[in-house]
């Protein structure tokens, strides 16, 4: 697989070249930054332990995100959006990388060169100004407690359907209760995103069961919603509200 090239190292004046390159003026940089993501994107390389993420901002929306490298995958969060972006990383022609989603669909394109191009909000591509150093991407700060959260999203979810849902399995994440935490409010929003303006997704949701697994997963059957988590590989261990929208959708498709 191609090698994803992440600025490593990057200095205020490297900066400013990399900007320069697509045009932009490079934002001001601490003079300290925190390390760079690794600068490759291996195809057997394990995952690692959070990274610290490079800032970019898209030139057609001006709308800032970062993006984390972890292993053979990356991590995308824009600032404005709750949703976190589990993405691929597939070796195309000319030597570029592209990162795709849960559905296929390609999300971005690292050239050779080391430049972005997102496709986020431009069909045709625009390309991304670097903008620096940001915080690993972490599960956010709780605001309630785990059965608290639990309650809340059977309520919503119990809204949408027009009759009770209960969810299982929360109690399974004693110690890892921001990652389930997250696990929920990825739920709650790919319910919302494949409902639809019809509302009849969410009518066959009965049941929603946690559990542990491996690696990320949803299946959506007989009425139950089922979301394997495991935490301990963050993000890449939760199943995507795009994962949770396309099992309910798929599921409509073939009723």
């Amino acid at each position: 697989m191609k090698e994803f090239h992440v600025p490593a190292g990057l200095s205020a004046a490297g900066a400013a070249f990399a900007a320069a390159m697509l045009g932009f003026a490079a934002p001001a940089i601490a003079q300290q930054p925190p390390p760079a993501p690794s600068a490759s994107f291996a195809q057997n390389a394990p995952r690692t332990p959070a990274q610290s993420a490079t800032r970019y901002e898209d030139v057609t929306s001006q709308r800032s995100f970062v993006l984390e490298q972890r292993g053979k995958e990356a991590i995308v969060k824009y600032e404005d959006s709750p949703d976190v972006m589990v993405l691929e990383a597939v070796s195309g022609q000319r030597g570029d990388t592209f990162l795709r989603n849960d559905a296929g669909q390609v999300m971005y394109r690292l050239t050779e060169q080391g430049n972005l191009v997102s496709y986020v909000d431009n069909k045709d591509g625009a390309p991304a100004a670097l903008a620096g150093y940001a915080a690993p991407l972490n599960a956010p700060p709780m605001t309630a407690s785990l059965d608290q959260m639990r309650i809340s999203a059977r309520s919503t979810l119990s809204r949408m359907a027009g009759h009770d849902v209960t969810i299982f399995g929360a109690a399974e994440f004693a110690g890892k209760e921001q990652w389930a935490a997250e696990a929920l409010n990825a739920l709650v929003r790919g319910v919302e995103r494949s409902n639809g303006l019809a509302g009849r997704v969410a009518a066959k949701l009965n049941a929603v069961r946690l559990t542990s697994a491996r690696s990320a997963s949803v299946t959506f059957k007989d009425g139950e919603l089922v979301l394997g988590i495991n935490p301990s590989e963050g993000y890449l261990g939760l199943p995507s509200s795009e994962a949770v929208a396309q099992a309910m959708t798929a599921a409509r498709s073939t009723n």
